[in-house]
């Protein structure tokens, strides 16, 4: 099981967590999505691209993953992919992972400040550590996106 979880109530660093042990720690950019990620003993960046429209997490000059906006899906290219990111349905807000049209597992917020679980089985896990940082993102933008619609009216 993947858990992402904030360290504080407001700091900009996340625990990352799989099968309830520590596996990485990301520090969040405070205005621009990315940051840098401790996994395992390495670090990597994890940024976002293409207004917004793709991330990627690089060790050095080596891309280990990334992912890119396909209409309402995300194409992830990683360790054991490709996958796919996407929506069931439009009114249904959690994501999944598919690869090969099984699903992998489904992304759920968690917390007050914003968190993410998964059960995402055998997928590799800095593959599991890079898509829940996409979704994580992708949520947090979606909040400030809805908190600025509702205070300009």
């Amino acid at each position: 099981m993947l858990e992402i979880k904030p360290e504080s109530a407001f700091g900009r660093g996340y625990e990352v967590l799989v099968d309830g042990l520590p596996v990485a720690h990301w520090s969040s950019h405070l205005w621009k999505s990315g940051g840098q990620v401790e996994l395992v003993g390495e670090t990597y960046e994890f940024r976002s691209g293409g207004w917004g429209r793709s991330f990627e997490m690089r060790a050095g000059d080596t891309v280990r993953a990334e992912a890119h906006r396909s209409g309402w899906r995300w194409l992830v290219t990683g360790e054991g992919g490709p996958y796919e990111l996407g929506r069931p349905s439009f009114l249904r807000g959690k994501r999944q992972l598919v690869a090969d049209g099984r699903v992998l597992g489904e992304f759920r917020s968690s917390g007050f400040r914003g968190g993410v679980t998964a059960d995402l089985g055998d997928v590799p896990v800095p593959v599991q550590v890079f898509v829940g940082l996409v979704v994580l993102t992708l949520q947090r933008r979606q909040r400030t996106a809805v908190a600025a619609s509702s205070s300009s009216g």
